[in-house]
């Protein structure tokens, strides 16, 4: 009766997994799959952009002038440089190129920190001593000057901000030392060459084709721009920085 329930079962199982294959089994996909066309890149387009131009180059500075008519003067202003060095082989070229020119300097000033200090006394002897009290008032952060105009000072401190350094003077001024606050100033030069081009002439696309590292704008002609080629109107007129 076993034998008998076993053999059904597995003709069962054999009837199922015949049905399976034949009727649930999947198409290869390489027998289903269309052949793509050839894509053509010259037809590809971005979808968010369906007509998209390039933006037309801008003319430069030198081109624009040398579409105007007339015959006259132009003048530029070619800077600010950070370094004489840099000025001095700009107006190299400039002369290779017989142009008048001239040099304009500007002097900025930055302040840097703050020192606070004591101002000089009379000896190292009495240097030793004020260090001393001061190490017994609790300000363990000084040092001796010995730089000129400073000899024999006292530093009390070296510092980024103006509100911290004015603090560190009202604490010593609270123990009975009269500090002093000086700002530490850094000085910055800047250059410009103004530069005078008869025109129409070859030497404005000349320059145009120059690399010059800087901005150069167009500026209003001074009233004396006739000056021999190459002479700089500084060198003769001795312009003040």
């Amino acid at each position: 009766m076993k034998l008998k329930w076993i053999f059904a079962a597995l003709v069962l199982v054999n009837l199922g997994l015949w049905m399976w294959s034949s009727w649930y089994k999947e198409t290869p996909v390489e027998e289903t799959r269309t052949a793509s066309a050839p894509v053509s890149p010259e037809k590809l387009r971005l979808l968010h952009e369906p007509d998209t131009q390039r933006a037309p180059r801008k003319a430069s500075l030198f081109a624009k002038i040398g579409l105007r008519t007339g015959t006259g003067t132009v003048c530029f202003r070619i800077g600010p440089y950070p370094d004489i060095d840099i000025v001095t082989r700009t107006e190299r070229r400039l002369n290779d190129l017989a142009l008048s020119y001239s040099r304009r300097q500007e002097e900025t000033r930055t302040i840097t920190g703050y020192l606070v200090y004591l101002p000089p006394l009379s000896s190292l002897e009495a240097v030793e001593r004020k260090r001393q009290e001061l190490t017994r008032l609790g300000f363990r952060d000084h040092a001796l000057i010995q730089e000129e105009g400073m000899q024999n000072a006292i530093s009390l401190g070296v510092f980024t901000v103006e509100a911290n350094a004015e603090t560190r003077v009202r604490e010593l001024a609270a123990k009975n030392v009269p500090a002093r606050m000086q700002p530490f100033e850094l000085s910055r030069k800047r250059f410009w060459l103004d530069v005078s081009v008869p025109f129409p002439s070859d030497t404005l696309t000349k320059l145009g084709q120059m690399e010059w590292g800087v901005p150069v704008q167009e500026m209003a002609c001074p009233a004396d721009t006739n000056l021999p080629p190459g002479e700089s109107l500084e060198a003769r007129d001795n312009i003040p920085s």
